[in-house]
């Protein structure tokens, strides 16, 4: 019987390990391939080389732009976080009946497309948008401000805007499983608020936060066009430097080897994070 039940799982099991195979782990593969190649004119060599890799290394613009984009990820990662905490435990400890209906708009802004919540957003803040026209009204600038559009600042909210969402749900389901009876024990010790945090809180929904951290960096280091529309001369990033080689540069080993680089760099973090998660939840289990 259990021979017959695995023979089956398999069976059914098989065409998605196919279609995996030739959609993801293929294409990956290919490009792997063609990061040990190089670009002769207009023609690739394809005599296997490190030469991609050392230019990289030894590029300041790409380790530049790498490190910028990790480190963009990184901040979105914290103000995500800081945003996320008080609304996960509002909405896990506060909501009654209301939770479904709470949860359903909190991923509204995911229902529309990125453009639809990247124009939102250029529209809010341009120059003539509604945030420079109400301050204008009120008299608290008597220009508008430019620094809104086409800058960091611009592009960090509209991140934080788009993938906040995800750090919610993570650190959602953490606080649903935090039972109140520890906070409740800390509290009858003569724990302060910030040391219930620190001590119970945060230990106990770290499997989420690092989850939800996981899902926000991943995304952020990878969007392309976010920053291309409202960073302005700021929206150059690895990812545009990335399109640019497989487009007019014609570069595709250069553009394989660096697109390998970030993802070398994402499953890194990923395993960290999962290691992470594994130990706090052991942790968790011999409390």
């Amino acid at each position: 019987m259990d021979r017959s039940m695995t023979r089956l799982g398999t069976i059914l099991a098989s065409p998605v390990i196919a279609a995996l195979l030739a959609l993801c782990i293929a294409p990956l593969a290919i490009l792997f391939v063609y990061s040990f190649y190089q670009v002769d004119f207009v023609t690739i060599s394809r005599e296997p080389t490190l030469a991609n890799y050392a230019k990289i290394a030894g590029s300041p613009t790409y380790r530049g732009l790498i490190v910028r984009a990790f480190g963009s990820a990184a901040l979105v990662v914290a103000i995500t976080a800081v945003i996320a905490y008080p609304v996960s435990w509002f909405l896990a400890k506060r909501v009654g009946a209301a939770k479904s209906t709470l949860l359903t708009l909190l991923l509204v802004p995911l229902y529309s497309g990125d453009l639809v919540r990247i124009f939102a957003w250029r529209v809010l803040l341009g120059a003539e948008g509604v945030i420079n026209r109400s301050l204008m009204w009120l008299g608290a600038i008597e220009t508008p401000l430019q620094s809104l559009l086409f800058s960091p600042l611009s592009t960090h909210i509209a991140l934080v805007y788009n993938y906040l969402p995800f750090m919610v749900i993570g650190l959602w389901l953490a606080f649903e499983a935090l039972d109140d009876a520890w906070l409740e024990a800390a509290a009858d010790l003569g724990a302060p608020a910030h040391a219930r945090f620190r001590r119970v809180v945060l230990p106990l929904t770290l499997p989420g936060l690092i989850a939800g951290g996981l899902m926000v960096f991943l995304m952020v280091a990878g969007d392309y066009l976010t920053p291309q529309l409202l960073g302005g001369a700021s929206g150059i990033t690895i990812i545009s430097a990335i399109n640019d080689l497989f487009g007019t540069a014609f570069d595709w080993p250069l553009g394989s080897a660096i697109a390998w680089t970030m993802l070398a760099i994402l499953m890194m973090a990923f395993a960290a994070g999962a290691l992470a998660i594994r130990r706090s939840s052991l942790v968790e289990g011999r409390t």
